[in-house]
């Protein structure tokens, strides 16, 4: 790069550093200004909360809920149409249309896998498979799949969050634990366009903890516990009451308020992670094959030593007459001869964790301490074009609004119309008894007696009926449910409704496989976001993992290794080695396997153990076990070992 004469040679590491430069702006101890940009962002999402919150209440609240203005007044449509004497009817169609895609989702059974491309390590993909779907089961991902389904269609925003923590569990273990995340609580770049989110440069979420939750998860001493009562003394009273309002009503974007719980009783945390930048020097030793190390460019102490080293290196060196392009320095700080000295010296990019009170304070910070130093956040937005979000069933709401327009428009025509309408003329009612005229015309088996004057004989009471004012309702329903199947692809075929007359089972068979066409981008985005889901799992569990974890849960692998002979930095790297994929558990595929493995026993290439423990046989498991013991016993009576006897007393004799 060109030097320029008029610019400053030398900038103070310091400055360099995005945190150290923060820190020395704003402070250690608060940082309010990050906490004001951060609900600056969390407003600028305030369409897509909206949006969602209108998709949310057709499926699963009142679909009369639209705010209008009528002679400047603000009321809901459920209000107008009541004042106006109609009987307010909907029809849920968009719950259906949400309920089938999820079932789509749950059908498959998916699970991660870990496919090793270095078949030499095929035994660590399997211990990761095992260790991974054991997490998983722990964790009910099940529940968290369905869940983020239905985000993605009622507000096209998914999000997981994946921690290493002994606090966030029921159990308060240690382990890889993940969160559902509100897509309400979340803010996050506002000007990101990459649909992967690799240009995001901060995100973060809110939420409240209880007075217990908030000490045990931050509360590392009494100065801490001090300074949380001071911040939160409202919810460290104990004569505080929760609030009365409706629990369901709490977490609606309306109700939703940055600064402050919608429960008084508890705690607002903000968790907030930005991209940042220091200077960092790459050292690579030339001594060893893989002596590649990352120091901060402000370690001066470190960097001291390594000088040292090279030092007494150059001493030896010399000693024995080498020449120094012949000497092995740890290069990449200033050190060594020209051929070999290597510029170590970059900006690194890094991602940092702050916990933020209400008030900006600070409570904890520090670099992520993910393995891949990354943040714990997956995401999954549709479609995201041009950076917009938009839920899938988004067109589906105005569908079924029609639909319950056009069912409220034929109830109110039908009562309406003049349905047996009496008219009676006053001058045959006698003595004007009015109520004991009506009510004897009502009756049944009840006599009248009425004087006729001249002239007034064709004056007799008349029963009138309205002719029917009515439309096609049925017709038009039809067609608004058939605009619904084509703006969301949820047809009749993927719903496994009855087909029409006629249709014969093959066409309907090509149907319900294509049926999923239309949905296969959605679908595509969704598995593309659970394999960011586990790969972020699996991480965690390649890192913080024993020797002793792996073989509580793998066991010793078929005799492939076991906690002794575990190597626990080729797990470390496995995750650069392993394609996590979704395995195809469906009745279909299982189907499949068991017959070839049938196959193969009938030819012999496999035993009948193999044949029990690699198919999908339920009840099985008991034989397989006593399958095995026999086995054992079968091995120890050739090795001249009795069963259930030590081998040293087997010998004796």
């Amino acid at each position: 790069m060109q030097v320029r004469n008029n610019l400053i040679r030398r900038v103070p590491l310091s400055q360099m550093d995005t945190v150290k430069y923060r820190q020395k702006e704003v402070g250690k101890e608060k940082d309010l200004h990050l906490l004001e940009r951060c609900e600056g962002i969390w407003m600028n999402w305030a369409e897509m909360r909206e949006t969602g919150a209108r998709v949310n209440r057709f499926a699963y609240g009142d679909q009369w809920g639209d705010i209008i203005v009528v002679n400047g007044k603000r009321m809901t449509m459920r209000e107008y149409l009541m004042k106006q004497g109609n009987v307010v009817l909907q029809t849920n169609q968009v719950k259906n249309q949400i309920d089938t895609i999820v079932g789509v989702v749950l059908k498959e059974q998916n699970e991660p896998v870990c496919n090793a491309r270095d078949r030499d390590e095929q035994q660590y993909g399997q211990l990761m498979t095992e260790a991974l779907q054991a997490n998983c089961y722990k964790n009910k991902m099940e529940v968290l799949y369905a869940l983020w389904m239905r985000d993605l269609n009622i507000r096209g925003l998914a999000v997981a969050h994946e921690s290493f923590d002994d606090t966030t569990g029921p159990s308060h273990r240690a382990d890889s634990w993940t969160e559902y995340v509100n897509p309400n609580h979340l803010f996050m770049d506002s000007a990101m366009s990459d649909p992967r989110f690799w240009d995001m440069t901060i995100i973060g979420q809110f939420f409240d903890l209880s007075r217990d939750g908030l000490l045990a998860k931050f509360a590392k001493s009494a100065r801490d516990y001090a300074i949380l009562k001071d911040i939160y003394h409202e919810q460290f009273s104990l004569h505080i009451r929760e609030d009365d309002g409706d629990p369901t009503e709490k977490n609606e974007d309306e109700n939703l308020v940055f600064m402050k719980p919608s429960d008084p009783t508890m705690c607002r945390v903000y968790e907030v992670w930005t991209l940042e930048s220091k200077p960092r020097i790459r050292l690579f030793d030339t001594n060893v094959a893989e002596g590649e190390e990352i120091i901060d460019a402000d370690d001066y102490a470190y960097r001291a030593v390594i000088r040292e080293e090279n030092e007494e290196r150059r001493r030896i060196g010399r000693e024995k007459g080498w020449p120094d392009e012949q000497i092995s320095y740890i290069v990449g700080d200033g050190f060594g001869n020209d051929a070999l000295e290597r510029n170590g010296f970059f900006m690194d990019k890094f991602w940092y964790c702050r916990f933020l009170a209400v008030d900006g304070t600070i409570l904890w910070e520090g670099e992520s301490p993910l393995p891949d130093r990354g943040q714990p956040f997956s995401i999954c937005a549709t479609p995201f074009v041009d950076g917009k979000i938009v839920p899938n069933m988004y067109d589906a709401v105005d569908h079924n609004f029609a639909i319950n327009r056009a069912i409220v428009l034929h109830d109110w025509l039908l009562r309406c119309q003049a349905k047996g309408v009496v008219v009676v003329p006053k001058a045959i009612v006698p003595n004007n008894e009015f109520e004991e005229f009506a009510e004897s015309w009502t009756s049944i088996d009840d006599m009248m007696f009425v004087e006729m004057k001249p002239g007034m004989e064709g004056l007799m009471p008349k029963v009138f009926y309205g002719a029917a004012q009515t439309f096609d309702v049925a017709g038009l329903i039809k067609t608004y449910k058939s605009l619904m199947e084509d703006s969301t692809s949820v047809t009749g075929a993927i719903q496994g409704k009855t087909p029409y007359s006629g249709t014969s089972g093959a066409l309907y068979a090509q149907m319900a496989n294509n049926a999923s066409t239309p949905i296969a981008s959605l679908l595509s985005n969704f598995h593309n976001f659970l394999e960011d889901v586990h790969t972020k799992k699996m991480k965690n569990i390649a890192a913080f993992y024993d020797a002793a974890r792996f073989a509580s849960i793998a066991g010793k692998m078929d005799g492939v290794f076991d906690n002794k002979n575990l190597d626990l930095n080729v797990v470390g790297d496995i995750e650069y080695d392993l394609a996590i994929k979704e395995s195809t558990e469906t009745p279909v595929h299982r189907f499949a396997v068991n017959d070839t493995l049938k196959e193969l026993l009938g030819l012999g290439a496999i035993t009948p153990m193999q044949y029990l423990k690699y198919g999908y046989f339920p009840g099985t498991e008991g034989l397989y076990q006593e399958m095995q013991a026999r086995q054992a016993e079968v091995e120890a009576a050739q090795n001249g070992e009795v069963p259930g006897v030590a081998p040293a007393a087997a010998g004796a004799m």
